[in-house]
């Protein structure tokens, strides 16, 4: 991240190209392996993801069990290490089982929350479909619907976009929970829990939170004239890193248009 000019890179590659030209399953490749996958390479990797989708039936009795009320965050933060009881690799710290444990995680986390939505909607879980991308299938086990090919496109970009922020809060507890040697699962449940902040990615919701509170507004310029003249932060305008324009942010709002 450079701030001061507005630049995001993964990997050597401008958040603009992978946001342009990529796919979430191909960068997500990157960033595990520090550089692009052949055809072959992204096939198999894409194979493992969809293979690594199915929940443990032990962790959705205890979805089901949960108070109906619980956050979102919070729930995921309980789950992910309950993932580490199936992981077959946990004792395994070798790189390449790192890189499989890293690939169920990106699976099951998203089959969490996809889980969750449902379970506190009363509705029925949802097996995935190994005929959908990443992004498509999330869409497909949360709403219970096919997602349309541009709707899929849209959060599969938004995955790109938010798939590294170099070394922000979350990233911060993940390492240091690694560095006393806890396995994989234990640090992201920590990444997790510095995420849901409403300082870091728990702005997301306070977004929402003052969309809705605006939804009976009449003069809304007027309402942002007041939060400033009044000391108020005005949430989601922009991000703190930056000095001059987030380059996520042309194609979030291309997606609203």
């Amino acid at each position: 991240v450079d701030g001061a000019k507005g630049i995001l890179i993964y990997r050597g590659y401008p958040i603009e190209e992978l946001a342009e030209y990529s796919t979430f399953e191909e960068t997500a490749y990157l960033l595990l392996h520090d550089d692009m996958p052949t055809v072959k390479e992204l096939r198999e990797f894409t194979e493992d993801i969809r293979a690594s989708r199915a929940l443990p039936a032990f962790l959705i009795d205890i979805l089901r069990t949960m108070p109906k009320s619980s956050l979102p965050m919070d729930v995921l933060q309980a789950a992910v290490p309950l993932l580490a009881a199936d992981d077959p690799d946990l004792a395994d710290d070798s790189r390449e089982a790192n890189h499989r444990k890293a690939v169920r995680l990106i699976a099951r986390v998203a089959a969490v929350a996809a889980a969750w939505h449902r379970v506190r909607n009363g509705r029925d879980l949802l097996p995935p479909d190994d005929g959908l991308s990443h992004a498509g299938n999330f869409l497909w086990q949360l709403q219970g619907e096919k997602p349309d090919r541009e709707t899929a496109k849209d959060l599969d970009t938004a995955l790109i976009l938010h798939a590294d922020h170099s070394f922000n809060a979350s990233t911060f507890a993940c390492r240091a929970v690694v560095s006393t040697r806890a396995h994989m699962y234990a640090a992201v449940a920590a990444g997790v829990g510095a995420l849901s902040g409403s300082l870091h990615g728990g702005a997301n919701a306070q977004v929402m939170k003052m969309l809705d509170a605006l939804k009976e507004e009449k003069d809304v310029a007027a309402w942002v004239r007041r939060e400033l003249d009044n000391g108020r932060k005005i949430m989601g305008m922009g991000h703190a890193v930056y000095k001059t324009t987030d380059p996520r942010a042309r194609f979030l709002k291309n997606m609203c248009f």
